[in-house]
């Protein structure tokens, strides 16, 4: 891991800064432009053309980061979106392993869920678009989600032109997101930096300041199956995850909004704190699948720089540690991609009147020892994973999610024309706390003028030896 990281914060830094410091963190200088084509480890490259808001042509740029074990990161500017993670198997076969598109059109006219992007300002719900700052000032949102403020709004950081340059090793994307824009208050300068290290580690920060008071939550939305990107759901089923947190944020279903509460995970479908196989995890699970935001496990140090999940694929021996600073993770197995086609798992799903089903232990399997709970995990049993105000009577089969006529749903037209639906992927995304701004008892994500947003992810790749 990066032993260099000078600023990260559980939410955000509150260190006073100077303009001086404000422009050595966000602008690059002219030693930097001129360091564009000046990396062997970074390939610039044209990836197409796009419109922009005045018709003009504007050219998007691939970088392609390379590292000793030939492990192959693409990036586009636009989005600032991760397009393939070319990584090895425990042969060392490469394979890409991330879903995406396989043009620059695609990204733009059929990425409805934002595959690889970085979201921003703010990451998830913000309810009713509401916004008030600490002075009483009232700010609508772009609605973009049923009536509430979603991922950034209409166009959010996944859907604009990020400048970029090469600093070395290190790919930097800029952008200045003006003040008002998508209903934010203040003119806000991001930065999200990109590292490929010789130990197979995808750095990612994400720093930012702001002239207002404005709410902040970036990262990154990418989609992994570590059996490869054209795999789908059957090779989705045979990865096991690791998740460590003991508790998670409860929502509503079938938006899946937070309504304001911390649950703890014990004796529920949602305790990932030991390696659970997909497969066999997801019969217990509403839905029959992960659409749910953790709460990180970090001891006394709130602050401190964990693991945050793990996920490993044992046919190809691949594995993915992710690492980070941010207090909480989203897992999602690709829910809300289209349901069509043959499922491994029935339709009927769970009743939530019918939670009781998380109780049940989850099976051994290969080498999984008997989950052991330490003193430190001694919670009080709560088995259920929505707020009690939701009725009780409602059955999530009936959700938007889930459609009976399954055969009339499109699916997303991925990579070498492969076809994504539900479950082809799993998103896990270190985050702050979502729809902040409305629940205040979770920790703020309001950043202020002359302090600093910063906060770091690792991903790393690596291999498990065989057991054929």
């Amino acid at each position: 891991m990066d032993g260099s990281k000078e600023l990260s914060s559980e939410t955000m830094l509150l260190n006073s800064v100077s303009d001086d410091a404000f422009n050595d963190i966000i602008y690059e200088s002219e030693e930097q432009q001129k360091s564009v084509y000046g990396s062997d480890r970074i390939i610039v490259d044209n990836y197409g053309c796009i419109k922009d808001d005045n018709g003009q042509n504007v050219r998007v740029t691939k970088y392609t980061l390379m590292n000793e074990q030939k492990v192959v990161i693409e990036i586009i500017n636009y989005g600032a979106t991760v397009i393939s993670c070319w990584v090895p198997n425990s042969l060392g076969e490469l394979e890409d392993v991330l879903l995406g598109f396989d043009s620059i059109e695609d990204y733009r006219l059929q990425n409805t869920h934002s595959i690889g992007s970085t979201l921003g300002r703010v990451t998830d719900y913000i309810s009713n678009g509401h916004l008030e700052n600490d002075n009483g000032e009232i700010y609508e949102l772009i609605k973009n989600r049923d009536g509430h403020h979603f991922n950034g709004g209409e166009k959010g950081f996944d859907k604009v032109m990020w400048d970029g340059y090469v600093a070395d090793d290190e790919l930097v994307l800029t952008y200045s997101s003006k003040d008002g824009e998508e209903g934010y208050p203040g003119t806000f300068q991001a930065r999200t930096t990109f590292r490929l290290t010789c130990k197979n580690e995808l750095v990612v920060n994400y720093i930012g300041m702001t002239s207002k008071s404005t709410p902040v939550n970036m990262a990154s939305n990418m989609f992994f199956n570590l059996a490869g990107q054209n795999t789908g759901e059957s090779e989705l089923m045979n990865h096991s995850i690791m998740v460590n947190a003991d508790e998670y944020v409860a929502i509503k279903v079938p938006g899946r909004r937070p309504v304001g509460l911390i649950k703890n995970v014990h004796n529920t479908c949602l305790d990932l704190r030991v390696p659970r196989l997909l497969k066999k995890a997801f019969p217990l699970v509403p839905d029959s699948g992960y659409n749910h935001t953790f709460k990180l496990f970090k001891g006394k140090d709130r602050k401190a720089f964990n693991l945050a999940a793990s996920l490993v694929h044992k046919q190809s021996g691949r594995t993915l540690d992710i690492y980070t600073d941010m207090p909480c993770i989203y897992v999602n197995t690709a829910q809300d991609f289209p349901n069509y086609g043959k499922s491994l798992f029935k339709e009927e799903g769970l009743t939530v009147s019918n939670i009781e089903t998380p109780l049940a232990k989850f099976d051994k399997y290969e080498n999984e020892q008997e989950s052991f709970i330490s003193e430190e995990y001694n919670f009080t049993s709560d088995a259920e994973l929505v707020e009690e105000e939701h009725n009780l009577d409602h059955d999530i089969k009936h959700s938007p999610t889930h459609v009976n006529h399954v055969q009339e749903i499109k699916p997303i037209k991925g990579k070498l024309n492969t076809m994504y639906k539900k479950h082809s992927g799993i998103c896990i995304r270190p985050q702050l706390f979502p729809d902040a701004v409305t629940h205040k008892n979770f920790n703020s994500i309001i950043l202020k003028p002359s302090n600093i947003y910063s906060q770091q992810v690792i991903y790393k790749f690596g291999v498990i030896a065989s057991t054929d």
